[in-house]
């Protein structure tokens, strides 16, 4: 349970720094600049250290939401890949945000894509990450 546990945690925070970076590249060259005009350094870190608040999130909901139950339907089967945790992760990365700004009251639009790619990589990431993890338990429950 602790390995699970830990893969979990691992997966969730290369999916977050996954879809946080953008984001942070993004605003980390004008905090640069407000920092040379003497603003607060406070301030100027808090802008960047949002996206990963933000990031991390939607990459912990949408793990507990989708890729727990996912999982539990998956090691049922014989079918269960790293792959089809990757693809299932980029997709509902895509998705979730698209969701998320409909029920906020907002249009589809350049934010929605805005928001919809990075969150499609992170998706990625965090199925890979956790994909693997699960052929690596498989593996070592078969025996080889």
């Amino acid at each position: 349970m602790t390995n699970a546990l830990i893969a979990f945690a691992r997966a969730v925070g290369w999916g977050t720094l996954a879809g946080a970076t953008p984001y942070m590249a993004l605003l980390f060259v004008p905090m640069l600049f407000s920092l040379w005009d003497g603003e607060a350094p406070l301030s100027a870190s808090m802008l960047v250290l949002f996206p990963l608040a933000l990031s991390g999130a939607f990459v912990l909901g949408s793990a507990l939401l989708f890729g727990l139950p996912l999982t539990f339907f998956l090691s049922e089967s014989a079918k269960e890949h790293g792959g089809t945790y990757a693809m299932t992760g980029a997709v509902l990365g895509l998705l979730v945000p698209v969701a998320v700004t409909l029920w906020m009251g907002g249009g589809v639009g350049g934010e929605v894509l805005f928001l919809s790619l990075p969150g499609g990589f992170a998706g990625l990431v965090t199925g890979t990450s956790w994909g693997r993890w699960r052929e690596a338990q498989r593996a070592a429950q078969d025996g080889g």
